[in-house]
């Protein structure tokens, strides 16, 4: 069994490697890392994606992962989200795995600690672990329903449905028609930066270099959103413009 992760502060590596303990035989496997290779081919029979929600959605590199990628070997497919979301976005899997004759057998969502500092606060100590101990206690029930191969679909309630299949999917093509919204050309370094070169290393785009000992987002590749470089840096160096992250605190797993 193969599980396919997409994380950059932590969150979704973090539950990856719980879920790993919990399964029979499972390797993890950085979905960044098959991003250069075309038509990447699945081995195993099972195989799972864990990830979080951006823009109410599916990450864009989950979202190529799943295109480029070749599940004819598979027989059981879960995906596991590590923000609560919307049924929406396991139909949206299943939708792309369709075109190969394939389907999402069982789609999972749980909590982990929010990152978006753009918009909202850091957590604090206390609702960090109550967050963990339920996410860990959750995580037991969905191996479980992995182990035995069981079907799993979560179903939005009908009052949801409106908002479901009508706001969230505008809501998630304007941020990413622009990119969120902008974002990506609004990282720098202020004057505390003392060129570590911790966002360079940790970025999952390549999209950092140290230039003259100081981070530099070159513009011509793509960010993955995954706010990586902000919350690693050690100093709080890292900002976005016009967003006031200097007093949102910092989080990683």
């Amino acid at each position: 069994m193969e599980i396919f992760y997409f994380s950059g502060t932590g969150n979704s590596l973090h539950v990856a490697r719980e879920l790993a303990l919990r399964l029979s035989n499972a390797s993890l496997v950085p979905i960044m890392a098959t991003s250069d290779e075309k038509g990447y081919k699945i081995r195993d029979e099972v195989i799972g994606l864990v990830f979080p929600i951006h823009a109410l959605t599916l990450p864009w590199p989950v979202h190529a992962f799943l295109e480029m990628t070749d599940f004819s070997s598979t027989s059981y497919i879960f995906a596991l989200a590590t923000r609560e979301c919307f049924a929406r976005v396991f139909d949206d899997i299943d939708r792309i795995l369709q075109r190969q004759d394939k389907k999402l057998d069982a789609g999972f969502s749980l909590e982990m600690p929010q990152n978006y500092i753009p918009i909202f606060e850091t957590y604090s100590p206390a609702e960090v672990e109550r967050v963990e101990g339920a996410m860990l206690e959750k995580l037991e029930g969905i191996a479980k329903t992995i182990t035995e191969g069981k079907p799993h679909r979560p179903k939005d309630p009908a009052w949801s449905f409106p908002l479901a299949h009508g706001l969230v999917p505008m809501i998630s093509w304007w941020y990413q028609k622009v990119r969120f919204p902008d974002m990506e050309r609004s990282f720098y370094a202020d004057d505390t930066c003392t060129g570590c070169g911790i966002c360079e290393r940790v970025c999952l785009s390549n999209k950092i270099q140290l230039v003259d000992g100081k981070p530099v987002w070159d513009e011509t590749v793509q960010c993955s959103y995954c706010f990586a470089c902000l919350h690693f840096c050690p100093g709080e160096a890292v900002q976005i413009r016009g967003r006031k992250t200097a007093s949102k605190g910092r989080y990683h797993h």
